[in-house]
């Protein structure tokens, strides 16, 4: 049965997969592949123009990670499913967010079905708040978006495209349980017809808590529990309308001894942390012709409250949290002929913030606020069947940071079936963020002990952060060999160069002491660079009557370096008053490891009945500011520098391996149940790396009818 290569490049591309009778004859086998190789072209993404377009046609680059690669792994948020893509990196001592193109967690937009996520705190937003449980797909594009997004877009953005529903009655309900980690509970429900489609997904979560030892201390892991309900409706009311609706709400209780890291100080906070969050869109589409108009309303509210065990410096025990965003969208599309299509489009955006760190005083009523107006413009053009482009720009005028205008050219050319040669320059902003400035915050908890406040209390006008971002990739597609009637191998590779110049840099900075206590602010002082290489392999080896052994390994090499320090060795001006900092002792920006990856082994049976799956990732040692051992390398303003192999977190490898068994209840529908232990190696770094544990077991069993 070769035909099961058809099961292979389904494993590879992580697409949906196709099933056909045996064949005795390699003719017939090379046959399936050419369908496979035909759906993929014919695939469809969103995220790179706003638009559907194939993705063999798409000039900007668009990772896709499929259902397939949640269904044999213990994944139960989007964190756990990005941290194992090349290139892609966890961050954050106490929320998940994700690194990417070498820059840091609040230069990444996160949307769901392409609304933006709110709720970012220190700049991260928790992409463990996010259930993979009703995901059809992400799509990952790396490098400033800002062209069609705007800010927040400047590293590049992650869509999450949720289900779905299959035509008539659908659902599936599953549970996991994670040792030192929660046990999840999940359900969902979908009904679908020629003019109708609903859905809801519900899900639970609760995990107890724990502690670890790290050298002579002991780490709490608080307990929590919380949940998530994800509704969808969609009406196709004829005369080319189709109304959507979506609503979908959050809730978090974390209560109990836990640990907080931040500016290198490790506090221990008994008490709680609730979040709240919840969002809602309401939208048409008419199309009529060669033409399309989309509008959407959508609003989100996300609040989050601290209970401390110390008042925090005369404002309480209680540090409470509110943001809210509402945005208005409308966009038409016009086709020329086949291959060009018109994009015009304008937004209008509101968003505030309230809550304790953001109290004013002289106004109690007040809260900083945004108000935005956008205009966006794009052209897609494929002249010839081996040349496609995009053009897009956007301006953006926000009533504090003011006008910022972002273009972006993306240029993909294919001589064959099987290579793809693209490139593209964009422009990238960040406006700050209402932390940088209006926050006002006291951290009175034992081992801490420091202020933060915002540029704009200090009188200091912050201007928005500039990018200027480079991309180039080669990829090879595709690629098939038959070793004989029973063996063969299906493979595709990419190499990627990137590079971003950032100007502007907002950095936090040392602003002085008061009453023994560090203060902190943010200003513009630094132009930074990050650039680097991808590259990624796909293979699958086919043996007819054994199964599919599929292989992915993904590197990156990452340079990234601040500016001015470099600026400031080359002038004599850097170091301490001991020893001069040399180019060769800069390590870079800190939180960046210059090499990382991941490697995916992965065995299927030809019935697909069993699945054997063994994950690693791959993080190389990076620099830690709270390690520091020689003060301020530069003056003014004061900057501290990676200089010492004692400032370097070690690299480290987090092994997970999972093994998955599927077969069909007639009575019931189709039943998956897995096993696997997560962290083999059992890594442990409390204090530095929250996230790693040690060692984890788990069970999980899903059923779908």
């Amino acid at each position: 049965m070769l035909v099961r290569l058809a099961l292979a490049v389904a494993l590879v591309s992580s697409l949906p997969l196709f099933t056909t009778a045996a064949v005795p004859d390699t003719a017939r086998a090379l046959r399936a592949i050419d369908s496979i190789r035909l759906y993929e072209k014919e695939r469809v993404v969103v995220t790179g123009t706003r638009n559907d377009i194939r993705l063999s046609d798409s000039p900007i680059r668009v990772e896709v990670i499929g259902n397939e690669r949640i269904r044999t792994t213990a994944m139960v948020n989007v964190g756990d499913l990005l941290k194992e893509q090349t290139g892609l990196l966890m961050t954050g001592a106490i929320r998940n967010g994700i690194q990417m193109n070498g820059l840091g967690a609040d230069y990444t937009m996160i949307l769901i079905d392409g609304q933006p996520v709110v709720g970012r705190v220190a700049g991260i937003l928790d992409l463990s708040r996010i259930s993979v449980g009703n995901i059809e797909r992400v799509e990952v594009v790396k490098g400033p978006m800002s062209s069609m997004y705007g800010s927040e877009a400047l590293a590049g953005v992650v869509n999450i495209i949720t289900k779905r529903p299959d035509q008539g009655w659908s659902g599936r309900v599953s549970a996991q349980s994670t040792s030192l980690g929660p046990t999840d509970l999940q359900s969902e429900v979908g009904w679908a017809n020629a003019d109708v489609e609903t859905s809801v997904f519900v899900n639970v979560k609760q995990a107890s808590p724990f502690s670890l030892k790290s050298d002579t201390l002991t780490i709490p892991y608080a307990g929590f529990h919380d949940g998530t309900v994800h509704a969808k409706l969609l009406w196709k009311a004829g005369n080319g309308w189709r109304l959507r609706s979506t609503l979908r709400a959050f809730g978090s209780e974390t209560e109990g001894t836990f640990i907080e890291s931040v500016f290198g100080q490790i506090a221990q906070n008994k008490g709680s942390v609730t979040q709240w969050d919840l969002s809602g869109t309401l939208g048409a589409d008419w199309t009529h012709g060669r033409a399309r108009l989309q509008t959407t309303a959508y609003a989100t509210t996300f609040q989050e409250r601290y209970v401390f065990d110390t008042d925090q410096g005369g404002r309480g025990r209680i540090d409470d949290q509110e943001r809210r965003n509402t945005r208005l969208f409308t966009q038409y599309d016009l086709l020329f002929g086949e291959k060009n299509r018109m994009t015009l489009g304008g937004e209008f955006l509101y968003d505030d913030i309230g809550g304790t760190r953001y109290f004013d005083s002289i106004s109690p009523n007040s809260r900083p606020f945004y108000r935005t107006g956008v205009a966006f413009a794009q052209w897609e053009g494929i002249p010839t069947s081996w040349i496609s482009y995009v053009l897009s720009a956007r301006i953006d005028a926000n009533n504090v940071y003011g006008e910022a205008l972002s273009p972006r050219f993306a240029l993909l050319y294919k001589p064959d079936d099987h290579w793809r040669i693209g490139g593209s320059i964009g422009t990238g902003f960040k406006a700050p963020d209402f932390r940088q400035l209006f926050v006002a915050f006291s951290n009175r908890l034992a081992g801490a002990g420091y202020d933060l406040i915002g540029a704009r209390r200090l009188g200091v006008d912050l201007e928005a952060e500039r990018s200027i971002s480079y991309d180039l990739r080669f990829q090879y597609d595709d690629g098939r060999r038959v070793l004989s009637n029973d063996v063969a191998i299906v493979y595709n590779a990419e190499f990627r160069l990137f590079r971003n110049d950032i100007s502007n840099l907002i950095e936090n900075v040392f602003a002085g002491t008061i009453d023994g206590r560090t203060i902190y602010s943010y200003r513009n002082i630094s132009a930074a660079m990050t650039q680097g290489l991808e590259a990624t392999l796909r293979a699958a080896l086919v043996y007819d009557q054994t199964g599919v052994f599929s292989f992915d390994v993904g590197f990156q090499y990452l340079d990234a370096r601040d500016l001015s320090i470099m600026d400031a060795i080359e002038r004599g001006e850097a170091g301490t008053i001991d020893d001069a900092l040399t180019a060769d002792e800069y390590g870079g920006l800190w939180l960046r490891s210059q090499r990382s990856g991941s490697i995916r082994l992965q065995f299927d049976t030809p019935e697909r009945d069993w699945s054997a799956a063994l994950r690693v990732q791959l993080v190389g040692r990076y620099g830690d500011e709270s390690l520091d051992k020689n003060g301020f390398v530069i003056s003014n303003p004061p900057r501290r520098a990676l200089d010492r192999p004692d400032e370097y977190v070690a690299g480290y490898a987090v092994v997970n391996l999972a093994l998955t068994r599927s077969f069909t209840w007639t009575s019931v529908g189709s039943v998956t149940i897995g096993a696997g232990i997560n962290n083999l190696l059992d890594v442990v770094r409390p204090t530095l790396i929250p996230g790693l544990v040690g060692r984890q077991a788990f069970l999980q069993s899903s059923i779908r009818f």
